[in-house]
């Protein structure tokens, strides 16, 4: 049987209907492509060339990967890489424990829980420059507030940004001061998503909070816990404003991360193709730990 001319055009409609969220998302996808596909590509294509200030003027001849050898046998950008996990694992660890005591804390009913929970917000209500700004007054070796009144205490004077020993101390604090609300705020959002009959099974069977916790709580909010670490390890992993308002990458290059190590060679050697293939290099890390993150999150939804 031939089909009629209105089942042609239901069918018609139909297939419209089903690519119609498609056209309303294309003309933000053709923005971003614009926005994003040229300096990604320019980026690209310097990586495989050499480009100095120097030389740019002769030519930018083509050397293929010698960039990236160049980089994995350079010790100052395999010490960026080294300080950049350590940097992140402390970082998120410390976040993470903070973050969930919080979240656990502002569970409970407890007075004056709406004012406890806008104050911890205040850290996320300030920009990276002004609280790298903040924190490098405060932490000053002879001026700051932080050594004046541990000094009424009784101890001596700490150099908490020029003292290679103290320095990457004093940054991973001044980054968990400043996100381990967001990280709370995650987690409490998932603490009060849990259903509460499995609890209340397993406080008749007489389990303790500790049990609960731990065969409860944290199965239960491991896909939000998944996703607080991912959002933390991409900000974190790139991060470059709050450490270089506070250290530069100094002293002595303990706090040098590879978004410092791209800086220093782009914008101070002027050594863009180096620059450039080293921040591929770190944005393939970042890439590879993040689909390892989703696909987890994926897993266990």
């Amino acid at each position: 049987m031939t089909p009629t001319v209105s089942h042609v055009t239901h069918s018609f409609r139909r297939q419209v209907r089903r690519f119609e969220p498609a056209f309303y998302i294309a003309p933000a996808f053709i923005v971003l492509a614009i926005v994003l596909g040229y300096p990604l590509s320019y980026a690209a294509w310097l990586s495989f060339h050499q480009w100095t200030l120097r030389t740019f003027k002769q030519g930018i001849p083509f050397i293929g990967f010698q960039n990236y050898t160049d980089l994995f046998s350079n010790p100052d950008f395999l010490n960026s890489i080294r300080i950049t996990f350590t940097f992140v694992i402390l970082a998120i660890t410390f976040e993470f424990i903070l973050g969930m005591g919080l979240a656990l804390l502002l569970r409970q009913e407890l007075r004056g829980k709406g004012l406890f929970r806008s104050m911890i917000l205040l850290p996320m209500m300030c920009t990276n420059v002004v609280i790298g700004l903040m924190w490098r007054l405060l932490l000053n070796y002879q001026y700051g507030l932080v050594n004046y009144y541990i000094g009424r205490l009784g101890i001596l004077p700490v150099e908490w940004l020029s003292s290679p020993k103290v320095a990457m101390t004093s940054v991973v604090m001044v980054d968990v001061w400043n996100t381990t609300s967001f990280v709370a705020l995650m987690l409490l959002a998932g603490l009060q998503s849990l259903p509460e009959e499995p609890f209340e099974a397993a406080r008749i069977d007489g389990a303790s909070d500790v049990q609960a916790f731990y065969y409860l709580t944290l199965p239960l909010l491991r896909p939000i816990i998944l996703v607080a670490l991912l959002w933390r390890f991409i900000d974190t992993f790139r991060i470059f404003d709050v450490i270089y308002l506070l250290t530069a990458g100094g002293p002595a290059r303990v706090t040098e991360t590879v978004s410092i190590y791209v800086y220093r060679y782009g914008f101070q050697s002027f050594n863009l193709g180096v620059a450039a293939a080293s921040s591929f290099i770190m944005l393939m890390i970042m890439l590879i730990i993040a689909g390892f993150l989703a696909r987890s999150i994926g897993q266990q939804e």
